[in-house]
């Protein structure tokens, strides 16, 4: 290295002296100095690359870079006998449960390969319009509907609605049903217009602190509860009992505004008491109950930032991410946005980075006018995990524990937030389960945005023959269930939803 220093400046001395005569020494003592340090960096780099031998399986691969996951790689490490694989990712748009877009009211069979969940608000009055009469069938045809079509089914109640149709019965008077004021709760009756359509409707509203109208209103959310709690086919529930729409605030309505304890105490606290096993949800309504929201998400409620774009960038439902799923929904419709000026697509991927939402609204004509943006969306809301590299030996002995190293890449905004398991199996050419083995170590819900997760565990395989076979992984929600229940963002998925690492994987009896 010396030598080649003493050349490199020999060479630029001769060059100068043939243009211009000859060099000062100090000039040629301070560009050797340069040039060796040049040289100890060079070196240095050279060393340490030599010795991070297993830079190029992991660590070296830019895990953002579509074109490292084009197509499967595999790495075999004969000294070490590992074999390092690298799975193609899939850029697909994924559905997976606790995430992604939420069609509103009705199931279109066109988009249903875009959405993972149905979402309806209802109106107290009409789920219970006798204090004896509670129409479940309103709720359960639309679970039934939903699991029918593969998706999930989500909803709120409120007691307070100035859209509701003036085609009811009572001419959209009441929300909260009449029969509770009839018992003797205190009420308002206001002239409501409806900001998007000029709609003027007279509806009675609540006076929220009243016992008569809190008993009732108790007693129903725990009817609720004693049918619902921990259905999985529910995806979420909104606490949609106090406020204009149920968002909690008094907009259009009028009034005096609830405290913030009053907010925990009767509204939050009573649906956790119900709903302990099923995901809550709490509109977001303005800053004075922040520290309920905040007791909220400490306890699992999650958010919903209401008003997206006019309203909201998402940012007050920012507290829940890594506590639990918030869900973004528009001011209005797509048309509306566009009329106003206020629809730009790069503004709502900003705000999905801002509010880390798990779920967000579909919109039929956002979507048609945007379809690379939704498979974007779809992919970057909630979750997103990607098996980057995995590494087993070049041979798996019957009876043996072998280090099993995976790692995955959350490409998602945010965390999974319902438990899920992580498995390992040998399957057969037909894609049958030999043997299942769950990494009981493994928790996806520490899988954060944007971290890559590298895991090691002790794996054995026992009780079957030895030969050739799929080594494969998959996500349970349940240590009984049959079959994996969430796509990683990888090809090579079997019919039954397993992640194919290795077609090859070598089984024997002995060494």
């Amino acid at each position: 290295m010396l030598i080649l220093i003493i050349n490199k400046v020999n060479l630029f001395k001769n060059l100068y002296v043939q243009k211009f005569g000859n060099l000062p020494p100090q000039i040629v003592d301070f560009m050797k100095q340069v040039f060796a340090s040049i040289s100890i960096i060079t070196l240095a780099i050279l060393t340490l690359s030599c010795q991070k031998k297993d830079f190029l399986d992991v660590n070296s691969i830019d895990f953002n870079s579509d074109l490292n996951n084009a197509v499967n790689t595999t790495i075999t490490d004969t000294v070490n006998q590992t074999i390092s694989i690298n799975p193609q990712e899939n850029f697909d748009l994924l559905l997976n449960p606790g995430k992604g877009f939420v069609k509103y009211y009705d199931l279109e069979e066109q988009y249903s390969n875009l959405y993972s969940t149905k979402y309806i608000r209802f109106d107290w009055a009409d789920l219970q319009p006798t204090e004896a009469n509670i129409k479940w069938d309103l709720i359960d045809n639309q679970i039934a509907e939903c699991k029918n079509a593969g998706k999930k089914f989500a909803f709120g109640v409120m007691c307070a609605n100035t859209n509701r149709s003036v085609n009811t019965p009572d001419n959209g008077k009441y929300v909260t049903p009449k029969w509770v004021f009839n018992s003797g709760a205190k009420y308002r009756t206001i002239d409501a217009t409806y900001w998007e359509t000029g709609q003027v409707i007279k509806q009675v509203i609540p006076v929220w602190t009243d016992a008569i109208f809190l008993s009732k209103l108790n007693a129903f959310i725990n009817a609720l509860g004693a049918r619902y709690n921990g259905n999985a086919d529910i995806a979420f529930i909104d606490i949609r009992s106090y406020g204009n729409w149920g968002e909690q605030h008094l907009y259009e309505i009028g009034g005096k505004d609830i405290t913030s304890a009053q907010l925990k105490a009767q509204h939050l606290q009573v649906y956790k008491n119900a709903f302990p096993n099923t995901q809550l949800i709490s509109p977001w309504g303005s800053h004075p109950y922040d520290d309920t929201y905040l007791w909220g998400v400490n306890n699992g409620i999650g958010m919903r930032s209401d008003g997206i774009f006019k309203y909201s960038t998402g940012s007050e439902v920012t507290m829940a991410h890594q506590k639990a799923p918030s869900v973004f929904e528009y001011t209005a419709g797509y048309e509306w946005l566009t009329k106003e000026n206020y629809w730009n697509a790069d503004t709502l991927l900003k705000y999905i980075e801002i509010g880390k939402p798990s779920y967000i609204q579909f919109d039929n004509l956002m979507c048609e006018a945007n379809k690379a943006l939704y498979t974007k969306i779809a992919n970057r809301v909630g979750y997103h995990f990607v098996i980057k590299n995995v590494k087993i030996p070049t041979q798996i002995v019957k009876g043996q524990s072998f280090n099993l190293e995976t790692t995955i890449l959350n490409k998602g905004v945010t965390n999974v937030y319902q438990d899920y398991k992580l498995a390992v199996a040998l399957l057969n050419s037909n894609g049958e389960v030999m043997q299942k083995v769950f990494l009981d170590q493994v928790n996806p819900r520490n899988w954060n945005s944007e971290v890559v997760s590298i895991q090691n565990d002790q794996v054995l395989f026992d009780g079957i023959a030895s030969g050739t076979y799929q080594l494969a992984l998959g996500l349970f929600t349940n240590l009984t269930d049959a079959n994996p229940s969430i796509n990683f963002a990888n090809t090579q998925k079997t019919e039954k939803g397993w992640f194919v690492i290795s077609s090859e994987a070598k089984f024997n009896q002995t060494n």
